[in-house]
C-alpha cells in the first residue's frame, strides 16, 4: 500500500523544495502557499540558514549514517511549519555523508493519502519522517519532534502561538539538530 501511494504522490529533492521555498519568499507566489502563510515560510527559512551556518553531524550519527541499510527518507512536511524546516540541516547533512540514500520530501497539504498513513493520535502533525529499506519496506518512522524539544514545548503548550514559537526556535538554535541525531541514530 505505501510503496503504492509513494508512486502516486508528488515528491521533491531537497533543492528543490529550497527552490519552492524561495519563489514563496522573493515573488510571493501563491501557487503553493496563500499569502497568509509567507511570513512563516520566511521566517522558518532565515532560521533554517542560521542553523545551516553552525550544523554538523555528531560522528557517532555520521558514522551510523555511513553504514545504514535505510535506502531512502522520506520527510512529510510543509514550509510553514517550524519543526518541518528544522530538520532540513540534517537531511543535507545526511545527503553529503551518504549519496546513496535517496531523500523524498512530499508537501503535507498535498499528499492526503500518504499523510493518512502516518497520523499521530489521529492527526495530520508534522514533521514524519520515515525510511524504507532496500525492499521498500518501512524501516522506520519518526516525529513530529524529539522528545527534548517535547520538553520545552510541555511549559508553554497552552501559550500563544509567539510564545511557543519563540521557545522552540530557541532551542532549536542551540540544539542544532543534536536531539534528533541521538533519537535517529538507533533508527538508521
Amino acid at each position: 500500500m505505501l510503496s503504492e501511494i509513494l508512486k502516486q504522490s508528488i515528491s521533491y529533492s531537497l533543492s528543490e523544495f529550497e527552490t519552492i521555498i524561495e519563489e514563496v519568499i522573493r515573488t510571493g507566489s501563491e501557487k503553493i502557499y496563500s499569502t497568509d502563510m509567507h511570513p512563516y515560510v520566511s521566517k522558518n527559512y532565515d532560521l533554517e540558514r542560521d542553523m545551516q551556518s553552525k550544523f554538523s553531524l555528531q560522528k557517532k550519527f555520521f558514522n551510523a549514517v555511513q553504514k545504514t541499510q535505510t535506502a531512502s527518507l522520506h520527510l512529510i512536511t510543509e514550509a510553514w511549519c517550524l519543526d518541518a524546516h528544522i530538520i532540513m540541516p540534517l537531511f543535507k547533512g545526511i545527503a553529503i555523508a551518504n549519496p546513496s540514500i535517496d531523500i523524498r520530501l512530499y508537501l503535507r497539504d498535498r499528499s492526503e493519502d500518504l499523510m493518512q498513513l502516518f497520523l499521530t493520535n489521529g492527526s495530520k502533525s508534522i514533521p514524519v519522517v520515515f525510511g524504507l529499506d532496500k525492499l521498500g519496506q518501512e524501516a522506520f518512522r519518526w516525529g513530529p519532534r524529539s522528545a527534548k524539544a517535547k520538553e520545552v514545548l510541555a511549559p508553554v503548550i497552552n501559550e500563544s502561538y509567539g510564545i511557543r514559537y519563540q521557545a522552540l526556535s530557541n532551542f532549536y538554535k542551540l540544539d542544532l539538530t543534536q536531539s534528533i541525531q541521538e533519537e535517529w541514530v538507533d533508527l538508521l
